[in-house]
């Protein structure tokens, strides 16, 4: 279970592998798969338009959002909300 401060993957947005057709470049998240990044929210919740999809956290991720372009407007910079089932837990080794 991914829980506050776990380090994840991004493995897919949205479910999908990559972006729909006619997607804007500012809203491609689909690039960001592959990306990693830490949970810095431990309040999950839903969204509205997506209720089957499960709940969402909030992800910092290392590489920075707004550089590739895309719009993040979150309190928390370079991050974004991330459904659970789009994330891969990541083990972390310290060496």
């Amino acid at each position: 279970m991914i829980k506050f401060e776990d380090i994840v993957e991004l493995k897919t947005f949205q479910g999908l592998i990559e972006a729909p057709k006619g997607t804007s470049d500012n809203e491609n998240y689909w690039c960001l798969i592959g990306a990693k990044g830490k949970v810095v929210s431990t309040n999950a919740k839903g969204h509205p338009a997506f209720p089957e999809k499960g709940k969402r956290v909030l992800v910092q991720f290392v590489d920075d959002v707004k550089l590739q372009g895309l719009s993040c407007h979150n309190d928390v910079d370079n991050s974004l909300w991330i459904f659970l089932s789009d994330l891969e837990q990541k083990e972390v080794c310290d060496k």
